[in-house]
Formats: C-alpha cells, sequence, structure tokens
C-alpha cells in the first residue's frame, strides 16, 4: 500500500506544483497549474464527460446488479449457479475487450442494433452510436455500467444469503409478499455492502480509461475525452508532467467529494442479527 499508493499520490500531489517537461529542472509554479486547467475550457469540459460517465455508468451498475441479485435470490442452487455465471461473465472480460465487442453492435453501418433496427421497420431510430455526441457519451456508460453489473450482483447475493431464515418467516407470518420483504427486510439489512459497493464502483467510473479508448479513442475530436485521457495525454504527448499531475490531483478531489456525497445520501441505521 505504502509504495504502490501512497508514495505515487504524494509523489503526484507535489509534482502538481511544479512545472516539469520530465527533463529539464523543475520549476516551482505553485497554484498556476491549477489555475491554468480551470480556465481551459477543454479541461472542464473533460471533466464534465468523467463525472457524467461516472454517474450513468454507477446508476446503471447498481440498479443491474441488485435486480439481478434479487432475481437469483429466488431461484434454486443449480438454477442460481447457472445464472450467476451467466450474469458474471462480462465482468471477467478486460474492459478494452466488452469495449471492443460493442463496436460490432453499434457501428455505424453494419452494426447489430442499426441492423435489428431496420429489420423491425424503425429506420427512423437508426444512429451513429458512437459518432454522435448526443449519445456517445450515453452509450459508454451504459455498456462500463452493464459490464460492472456482474460484480455488484455477486456481492449483492451474497450479502442476501446470509440473512437469517427466520426473519423472513416472521414477515410470512405478517402476510407479506416477496416484494414486501426486499423493501423492509432485505434492502436495509444490506444497505452497509450496497454502501460499499457503491463508492467502489462510483470510484472505477471516474477512472474510466480502457474502455472509451476502445471504443472511440476519444473522438469525435475529443467529444468522449475523460480526464483519464487528458491525463496521459498532457503527460506523455505534450510532456507537461505538472499540469498532468494537477489534473490528476483535481480528478482525486472530484472523486472523492462524489464518494462522500454518495456515503451520506446512503446513510442509514445498522441493524444486528
Amino acid at each position: 500500500i505504502i509504495l504502490f499508493m501512497i508514495v505515487p499520490l504524494v509523489w503526484n500531489f507535489c509534482l502538481s506544483f511544479v512545472q516539469w517537461d520530465g527533463i529539464s529542472s523543475m520549476q516551482f509554479v505553485g497554484v498556476d497549474n491549477f489555475v491554468s486547467l480551470m480556465t481551459t475550457k477543454a479541461v472542464t469540459s473533460t471533466m464534465r464527460k468523467s463525472v457524467f460517465i461516472a454517474l450513468i455508468s454507477t446508476l446503471v451498475a447498481m440498479v443491474l446488479g441488485v435486480l439481478y441479485a434479487l432475481f437469483l435470490y429466488r431461484l434454486r442452487r443449480w438454477e442460481q449457479i447457472t445464472f450467476r455465471f451467466i450474469f458474471f461473465s462480462p465482468a471477467m472480460l478486460p474492459l478494452s475487450v466488452v469495449g471492443i465487442l460493442f463496436i460490432f453492435v453499434f457501428s455505424n453501418d453494419n452494426g447489430i442494433l442499426n441492423s435489428l433496427l431496420s429489420a423491425v421497420g424503425l429506420e427512423e431510430l437508426r444512429k451513429a452510436w458512437l459518432g454522435d455526441p448526443s449519445v456517445s457519451l450515453w452509450v459508454i456508460a451504459i455498456v462500463q455500467g452493464w459490464r460492472q453489473s456482474g460484480v455488484i450482483m455477486i456481492m449483492v447475493t451474497t450479502a442476501l444469503l446470509a440473512l437469517p431464515k427466520s426473519l423472513f418467516e416472521n414477515g410470512a407470518l405478517e402476510g407479506t409478499n416477496y416484494w414486501d420483504d426486499v423493501r423492509y427486510i432485505m434492502l436495509p439489512l444490506i444497505k452497509p455492502s450496497i454502501n460499499l459497493l457503491l463508492s467502489t464502483t462510483l470510484m472505477g467510473g471516474f477512472k474510466t480509461y480502457d474502455m472509451v479508448y476502445a471504443m472511440t479513442k476519444g473522438g469525435p475530436g475529443e467529444m468522449t475525452y475523460t480526464v483519464p485521457m487528458k491525463i496521459i495525454q498532457m503527460g506523455f504527448s505534450y510532456n507537461r508532467y505538472g499540469e498532468a499531475a494537477a489534473l490528476g490531483t483535481v480528478l482525486t478531489v472530484i472523486a472523492t467529494a462524489f464518494i462522500l456525497v454518495a456515503r451520506y445520501a446512503m446513510r442509514g441505521e445498522t441493524y444486528e442479527y
């Protein structure tokens, strides 16, 4: 942890206050790097896109993962094993591989989605899904959320299976149905697990790089550029390591703020059972 997390974090923070091209000596510039970033339209636009992808992908992943888990809970053991493998299989694939696979789905000309729309007589709904700035970010965020939903499903299913059966037996005596159990027993008791998963998924959403690069390479233009892609561009293409480090620091602060807000919104009572 010290070697691979704390030291790089501290080094990045220190580097964000200097101007350095990787070759010449460093020059201390104070907060000039941060001011430059905050006043550059391309950078602020990239930040908004990263926030959008992180929020939408997290929402999709959490909703799908919890619904998968609630579906699995009602199945018999071998059915659970089968569907658990099906739902979890996308999470076993690297993000870049998932991105490449979905290029064939959303391709403009011969993509599966556009071909399906034409086959059912909905040609007017055909789009350049990865080339239209109005929908490309949505597509990337939804695909990433779908890919992450398998991990959410596994963790939520584990939490649900650990709940005492006596709670549901008592609920049955009171005349509750399954959705009453979900609302009043399951979700309140597994809220700590959901809170943890929400934080980790949101953190991963802010670090999106592989999926975007595989699907659009940041295009068209820089319409789907994320902050990690901008950091790599500034650091390794333009040799502006100080500004790249400052952008990394800003991303860390933004991600931490959203995670704290999400944890606060998901706060609740702690139950013992």
